[in-house]
C-alpha cells in the first residue's frame, strides 16, 4: 500500500462511525461510465460487519477535510489516485486530473508513466481517466500510441485507439489511411462507429476524397442503423460533386428514424436540391406517423428548395401540426 493510500486509511479510520460507512459507501458504489458499471479502488478501513451502511449515505465535510492535502510536486501516482475519487472528495478548489494533464503535456518521463497505465483489462473509470488526460497532449508518443492501438487484433482497443485519434490527429494523413482500411474490413460495428467520427474533415487529396466518399455509400447500407446513420451523415460532408443526392433521398426513407434524420441533415449540408430529395422531404413532413422533431427538420430543410404553389399548399396543414396548432 502506498503512503497516499495509507493517508486516506488513517484518515478514514479516524472518522466517525457513521461517516465510516459514508464515505465507504460512496467509494465502492458502483460508477456509470461510458454506460458500464466501475469500481473506484481505494484502500479504507474495514467496517463493523454488524452494522448495513445506508446506501444513500454521502461523504460530509470532515470526510472531505481528512483528506491530506497534495504537494505542489505530486507525482503522476498521486495525482492518478486523487483523480479516481472524483471531483466530490478532491480538495477545494483543487483538480487532480487538471494537474495531470498539466504534467503530461510538460514532462515526458510523466507521459510514458501514464502512456505505461494502458491495459486491456484495465477498469472502465481508470480507462475513462486516461482517455481524457491523453486527449489533450498531442504528442508524438500519444499519436504512435493511440495509432498502434487503432490497428490492434482487439476491437476494443481498436475502438479506444480510434477514440484517442478523433482528438489528437484527425486530419492527418496517417489516420485517414488508417480510416480507410478500417472501414474496408472493420466487423464490429463499436470500431466502425468510431472510425467514422475520425473522419472529421472532409479536406483530401480528390481521387483519395472520392475513395471515402465510396467507402461511406457502401456502409450507409450497413445492416447497423447506427452505422448507417453516421455513414449518410459524412457522405453530406465528404461528397463535393452531388453524385450521392439520389443515395440521400433514398436514405429518407430508410426504416430506421436515426437515419432519416441523418439524410435531412446530410441534404441541407451538402446543398441537395434533387426533385427526389425535394419529394422525399415532403412525403415525410406530410407523414402523420413521424414525429414533430424529424417533421421540423425536414421543413426546415424545405426552405433550401423552390417549391412550386402546390408543393406549399400542401405543407400547410402539416406546419400548422408542427408548430403546435395540432395534437400531432
Amino acid at each position: 500500500m502506498d503512503d497516499f493510500a495509507v493517508k486516506v486509511w488513517l484518515a478514514s479510520a479516524g472518522a466517525s462511525f457513521a461517516l465510516g460507512f459514508g464515505l465507504a459507501w460512496y467509494i465502492h458504489a458502483p460508477v456509470t461510465v461510458d454506460g458500464a458499471p466501475a469500481v473506484v479502488a481505494l484502500a479504507v478501513a474495514p467496517l463493523v460487519p454488524s452494522q448495513p451502511a445506508a446506501p444513500w449515505a454521502a461523504p460530509g465535510r470532515a470526510a472531505v477535510a481528512a483528506l491530506p492535502d497534495l504537494p505542489a510536486n505530486a507525482s503522476v501516482d498521486q495525482l492518478w489516485a486523487r483523480s479516481l475519487l472524483g471531483p466530490a472528495l478532491q480538495d477545494h478548489g483543487f483538480d487532480a486530473e487538471d494537474r495531470l494533464r498539466k504534467l503530461a503535456k510538460a514532462d515526458p518521463v510523466a507521459l510514458r508513466n501514464l502512456l505505461s497505465r494502458y491495459s486491456a483489462g484495465q477498469a472502465p473509470q481508470e480507462r475513462a481517466l486516461l482517455k481524457s488526460v491523453l486527449a489533450t497532449v498531442p504528442a508524438p508518443d500519444v499519436i504512435a500510441f493511440s495509432t498502434r492501438l487503432a490497428s490492434s487484433s482487439n476491437a476494443a482497443e481498436r475502438k479506444f485507439g480510434f477514440e484517442l485519434l478523433q482528438s489528437v490527429a484527425p486530419d492527418a494523413a496517417e489516420t485517414r489511411s488508417l480510416v480507410k482500411r478500417t472501414l474496408a474490413s472493420e466487423q464490429s460495428s463499436d470500431v466502425l462507429l468510431q472510425a467514422l467520427a475520425t473522419l472529421q474533415s472532409s479536406v483530401a487529396d480528390p481521387e483519395e476524397s472520392q475513395a471515402i466518399v465510396a467507402q461511406l455509400s457502401t456502409l450507409s447500407q450497413h445492416a447497423d442503423p447506427a452505422v448507417r446513420s453516421m455513414s449518410i451523415e459524412r457522405l453530406g460532408a465528404w461528397d463535393k460533386s452531388g453524385d450521392v443526392a439520389q443515395r440521400l433521398a433514398q436514405a429518407l426513407t430508410d426504416r430506421a428514424p436515426e437515419v432519416r434524420q441523418a439524410a435531412i441533415f446530410a441534404i441541407a449540408q451538402a446543398g441537395v436540391r434533387s426533385e427526389p430529395a425535394k419529394t422525399a422531404l415532403i412525403e415525410l413532413v406530410n407523414n402523420a406517423q413521424e414525429s414533430r422533431d424529424l417533421r421540423g427538420s425536414a421543413l426546415q430543410a424545405l426552405e433550401r428548395f423552390a417549391l412550386s404553389r402546390e408543393e406549399y399548399a400542401r405543407l400547410a396543414p402539416a406546419r400548422a401540426q408542427v408548430a403546435g396548432l395540432s395534437p400531432r
